[in-house]
């Protein structure tokens, strides 16, 4: 066991597997996380989706026409709030740079070698651990109500390619083989996008399940604990300070999502991270006979509608408004809008009333690339700015960010992904 115990905040996705790869290669791990529990933040009821088919920034060429058409609907796919507008400043100046073509592909790409390596360590993990977190391999399914919808994220694909990543174009007829559920729509689908190297499962189980295996290697888990500043000397991390006082330690990993621009500020360090609230509602299937098994995603609502075990989970939306957690009705009728204008023999036998509905703040970076490395002073590591995709790049991140500390040979480029950048 190493002498040099490395102090994890966070115990999300981005956490859980930042700790266990640290202790499966025989380090001392204290894991701080502010909530009762693991993963009771952005990780608790997520879109559930690992999609390397879906590597792309949300700053794609032209985002600046949605955001300001969003301020007056309530009900766009991606929505603006005026009084998030103010902390938005600094860090959207860059979001819109980072809008151009050149640099969006960039981004895509870059976000794509990252999700194919980690989806390929998530399943390795998931049968060396034999985690079950209601994970399916089936892939998924991009559908379009008109064929000329299909351009951009055709381009996209075509784009990944030589990359690695593999797709079918499917006519309408074909949708429906893949998903026979969709048939009683077959009239409003002009076609899809298939990904079959996709998956999908519960991250709250998955985290849950691979907090048992940290807490037996020996780490401990602390909840219920809030770190108010991360603690530097002459260069270099000294611990971090607590309600009850100070932890030494001259490792930290901040990977406590939005909070880590806060910890950074502690320490002069800037991380251009700003929360994009997203919402889910999980519905469950009580006998019913008819059930989807490929996750579909409506590229035109922005969502998808995500087979987890006998739930259904309805996900997607993108709101700037701050750290506001509120769920906005009008958000949850998007979803339902969804579940019925994909499913709706479904969504007519759904007591919306039992519906669990949850919102979420996922910490996103300006560039659309999460922050994974080294930065500031001396031991202080940074996982986090994943956005959407967390949990897509969970294992892969937590992998790359300890062969950094560790200085050992990373398997993919950490470049793209440095807090320097």
């Amino acid at each position: 066991m190493s002498e040099t115990k490395t102090i994890v905040i966070g115990a999300g996705l981005l956490g859980l597997t930042t700790a266990w790869e640290l202790v499966s290669r025989g380090e001392a791990v204290e894991l701080i996380e502010s909530r009762e529990d693991v993963a009771m933040e952005t990780s608790f009821a997520n879109g559930a989706l690992l999609t390397a088919s879906m590597p792309d920034p949300w700053n794609a060429p032209g985002v600046h026409k949605h955001l300001a058409a969003s301020l007056f609907n309530p009900y766009s796919p991606m929505k603006l709030r005026l009084r998030a507008v103010p902390s938005l400043i600094g860090w959207g100046l860059k979001f819109l740079r980072n809008s151009s073509a050149a640099r969006y592909m960039h981004a895509a790409r870059a976000g794509y070698t990252l999700a194919v390596y980690s989806i390929a360590e998530t399943e390795k993990l998931r049968e060396a651990l034999e985690l079950q977190y209601d994970v399916a391999t089936v892939g998924t399914m991009k559908v379009f109500r008109d064929k000329a919808a299909m351009a951009a994220p055709m381009k996209l694909a075509e784009a990944l390619a030589d990359l690695g990543l593999r797709y079918e174009i499917l006519d309408a007829k074909s949708t429906i083989a893949e998903e026979p559920q969709l048939a009683k729509v077959h009239d409003s689908i002009a076609g899809a996008l298939r990904f079959h190297d996709d998956e999908s499962g519960d991250a709250l189980l998955f985290c849950q399940a691979l907090a048992a295996h940290v807490k037996e290697r020996g780490a401990t888990i602390r909840q219920n604990t809030t770190v108010s500043r991360v603690l530097a000397k002459h260069g270099r991390i000294t611990g971090v300070e607590i309600d009850g006082g100070r932890l030494p330690s001259r490792r930290v990993v901040l990977a406590a999502g939005n909070g880590s621009a806060k910890l950074a500020k502690t320490v002069r360090l800037s991380l251009p991270i700003r929360p994009v609230k997203g919402y889910s509602v999980t519905v469950f299937r009580n006998g019913l006979a008819d059930w989807p098994r490929v996750p579909v995603i409506d590229d035109a609502m922005h969502a998808a509608v995500v087979p987890i075990g006998d739930r259904l989970r309805m996900v997607g939306t993108a709101e700037f408004t701050g750290f506001d957690k509120r769920i906005r009705q009008a958000r949850i009728d998007n979803l339902f809008e969804l579940l019925r204008g994909l499913y709706p023999h479904i969504a007519e036998r759904i007591d919306p009333g039992k519906a669990e509905t949850w919102a979420g703040l996922r910490p996103m970076s300006a560039d659309g690339l999460p922050f994974i490395g080294p930065a500031g002073p001396a031991g202080l590591f940074i996982n986090s700015g994943h956005g959407h995709l967390g949990w897509t790049h969970a294992v892969g991140s937590a992998k790359l960010l300890v062969d950094q500390i560790l200085e050992q040979s990373p398997t993919i480029d950490p470049a793209p992904y440095l807090p320097a950048r």
